[in-house]
């Protein structure tokens, strides 16, 4: 192996969310591992990020986007000036992150160890609350259509028996095999489950994905856009039609449709329970642009007919059951109400 360290080149994306940037870059700096070169792509802020990010990192390369071409294409064009400039490893960062000051030395030693992983990332701890472990890994259920954490729920402990464990983008490390071989995140997800498809396509063309527990960061959660804010919602819901029906394989995949939208039902019900009705409205239409095959930035969100938004979340239970295959459960279900009847 060679004595020479890879280049790692560390793309950093910001949205209207400068004072998170600038603290991220403040740790970036105080990173240990050397050689690294840090690259800021400006999604189109409106805050008057740009002006300021020159100002105080004029070292760093601003790539600066007229409109937000979201985390694929803010993370795309970073990773393509990476790859333009000779590098061996491509770290999307999140700009919401601290990470310790060991963290990528620890990602390069345990990457540059095992040549066949193609991805890697930290473990993630909450921000400003130490010791409670945001993600360690995820695994795909290809059966019940889900996901679940790669690590005991009960006491955060990582699985090292839960592989392949698909990856985050909140601090993704990436070999430039991985691009070289697979391509860039996927521009049809704008934001949300492009890291877990770039994940699972990375598996499927060999390579071999990692959780490095001795390198740690804190993340932020949801500061860019909300946890449960209507433009989160519609992006997770209709990104989860696009990743499991372009993953699923044989008559799964023929009858995802109807599954689907028995869950967003299910999903668009409980934000309108807890009191969101506008979440609801957000994930009905995300699950109606994703049946529409209208993808990419959310501008091209394609709106459910009133009526028919009303009929579903009117019937929720019926409609639930119907789509889920469960026609048997709601004929048992009425046959039952009509037997107690005096």
């Amino acid at each position: 192996m060679s004595d020479v360290s890879p280049t790692v080149f560390i793309i950093i994306l910001n949205w209207n969310g400068l004072d998170d940037t600038l603290k991220c870059l403040a740790s970036v700096e105080k990173l240990d591992y050397q050689p690294r070169q840090v690259v800021i792509v400006d999604n189109g802020s409106s805050d008057g990020s740009p002006a300021r990010l020159k100002a105080s990192f004029p070292h760093i390369p601003l790539i600066e986007h007229s409109v937000n071409q979201g985390y694929t294409g803010g993370n795309n064009a970073g990773m393509r000036f990476a790859i333009a400039h000779g590098a061996d490893y491509l770290w999307l960062l999140n700009n919401d992150t601290i990470p310790e000051p060991d963290c990528l030395t620890r990602l390069i030693t345990r990457a540059n160890a095992d040549h066949d992983i193609g991805l890697l990332c930290p473990l993630t701890y909450h921000y400003g609350e130490s010791g409670r472990l945001q993600f360690g890994g995820t695994i795909a259920d290809m059966a019940r259509e889900t996901f679940f954490p790669a690590h005991d729920p009960r006491t955060g402990d990582p699985d090292p028996g839960a592989l392949p464990s698909l990856l985050w983008g909140t601090a993704l490390l990436v070999k430039s095999s991985v691009v070289q071989r697979i391509g860039y995140l996927d521009d049809r997800y704008f934001a949300y489950h492009e890291d877990v498809d770039y994940s699972l396509r990375a598996i499927k063309a060999g390579f071999h994905t990692a959780v490095e527990p001795t390198a740690v960061l804190y993340h932020k959660w949801a500061t860019s856009s909300g946890a449960d804010s209507p433009f989160r919602v519609f992006l997770l819901t209709r990104n989860w039609y696009l990743f499991w029906s372009s993953h699923l394989t044989g008559s799964s995949k023929w009858t995802y449709p109807s599954r689907y939208v028995a869950w967003a039902i299910r999903q668009a019900v409980s934000y309108r329970d807890s009191g969101n009705p506008t979440a609801a409205d957000a994930c009905l239409d995300g699950a109606w642009s994703a049946l529409r095959g209208s993808f990419g930035p959310p501008e091209n969100r394609v709106t459910m007919p009133a009526p028919l938004k009303h009929l579903l979340l009117a019937h929720p239970y019926f409609w639930n059951h119907l789509l889920a295959g469960k026609l048997l459960t709601i004929l048992g279900a009425a046959a039952s109400r009509l037997h107690r009847r005096p």
